[in-house]
């Protein structure tokens, strides 16, 4: 396949042209933006890779509207100052075009707020949309934390005069317990899927073996397996598109954006193995749906892990808890906690033992002698 690269049309403006399935394609996937803006070319190529690796997943969106950005908000030059926006939606978008983001990025957090401000359509300086909206305290907590951002980057370049989300303070966010699925849980959700959904079977215990991040497994492709070496590489994920809904998933890296192998056990290397199929593209997905289409990690919830648990009479805990499982069997089976941080595609150990330290050196009691 060929790679898409940006060009640049007889105005100046950028252009991506590329073919699917022998339909050709062209738009301009920056409104605005001009070939010689770096910024705005590296937007341009950011977009491109996302498309390509669309096609490459299968996943490509022949109305082109996951790849469409709003026309570019342009800002005065430094000596007539900016125009100063006339409401939030106008702000909000001014300094998200600010920070150059990649693609991806913007259509997770930045665009769910943006859907908001456009739902509640607030002034400038009113904050009590945001302080009646029925969030929980962490979506609260962390919107919050956006919009003071944006604002204090506003205050200096004197689009508004003053930051009336400072004043705001967090909600208190209580933290549910982690609760690890045990051996015996295991061992019964696994019969479950075996017995009632066995398409899935292979995909829950990928899950529970290696600890990665859903989006991991359902992104991982034949190329990141390696058989001879008897490594799996995580170095990407096919997250949901915030943007799109149902099986449209983004390609992207690692949510830290590092790379790990990670050795395979012998079960492990013998469940792939068994997956393998006799013609291999290595560029499709190891695991997928019932039809072949990337797993939406929504749908598989509601339609298989809830009713599984509830047939085999395990607690319901969201699917998420296979990360937590891996994590505290390894700690408890004596992995050093930089271990288990590599595991988990963690950069260093700190949230692990935000997370895990209750089960890292856990004391017993002292010998007392009361009988």
């Amino acid at each position: 396949m060929r790679k898409i690269e940006p060009s640049r049309n007889n105005q100046g403006s950028i252009q991506l042209r590329f073919s699917v399935n022998s339909k050709r394609y062209g738009f301009n996937p920056v409104p605005g933006g001009r070939f010689d803006n770096k910024r705005d070319l590296n937007t341009a190529q950011a977009i491109a890779t996302t498309i390509q690796n669309d096609i490459l997943a299968k996943n490509f969106d022949p109305t082109l509207d996951r790849y469409r950005l709003a026309p570019k908000p342009r800002l005065a030059n430094a000596d007539t100052q900016h125009q100063s926006p006339k409401s939030l939606l106008s702000l909000w978008d001014y300094w998200v075009a600010s920070l150059d983001l990649p693609v991806a990025t913007q259509e997770h957090h930045y665009k769910a707020i943006r859907q908001q401000i456009i739902k509640a359509n607030p002034d400038l300086m009113d904050t009590t949309w945001l302080t009646q909206s029925n969030l929980g305290a962490s979506t609260f907590n962390q919107r919050l934390g956006y919009l003071k951002r944006c604002y204090r980057w506003a205050v200096p370049i004197k689009l508004v005069t003053s930051n009336p989300y400072d004043e705001l303070k967090n909600r208190k966010a209580y933290a549910s317990p982690i609760k690890p699925f045990t051996s015996r849980e295991i061992k019964v959700i696994i019969q479950g899927f075996e017995e009632f959904a066995m398409h899935y079977a292979p995909f829950v215990k990928f899950l529970l073996a290696t600890g990665v991040r859903t989006s991991e497994a359902i992104g991982l492709r034949w190329r990141h397996i390696d058989f001879d070496q008897g490594f799996v590489t995580i170095q990407e994920s096919l997250s949901r598109d915030w943007a799109g809904n149902g099986y449209q998933r983004v390609r992207k890296e690692t949510k830290t954006g590092s790379s790990r192998q990670l050795e395979m056990s012998e079960e492990l290397r013998l469940l792939l193995w068994s997956l393998r199929p006799s013609k291999t593209d290595q560029d499709s997905l190891v695991f997928t749906t019932v039809k072949g289409k990337p797993i939406d990690d929504g749908n598989f919830r509601e339609r298989y892990w809830v009713k599984i648990l509830t047939k085999v009479g395990v607690d319901y805990r969201r699917p998420y808890t296979t990360r937590h499982t891996t994590a505290s069997h390894a700690i408890n089976q004596g992995t050093p906690v930089t271990g288990v941080a590599y595991l988990l595609g963690h950069k260093d150990t700190r949230m692990v033992m935000q997370t895990y330290a209750h089960l890292v050196n856990r004391p017993k009691l002292p010998d007392i002698p009361i009988g």
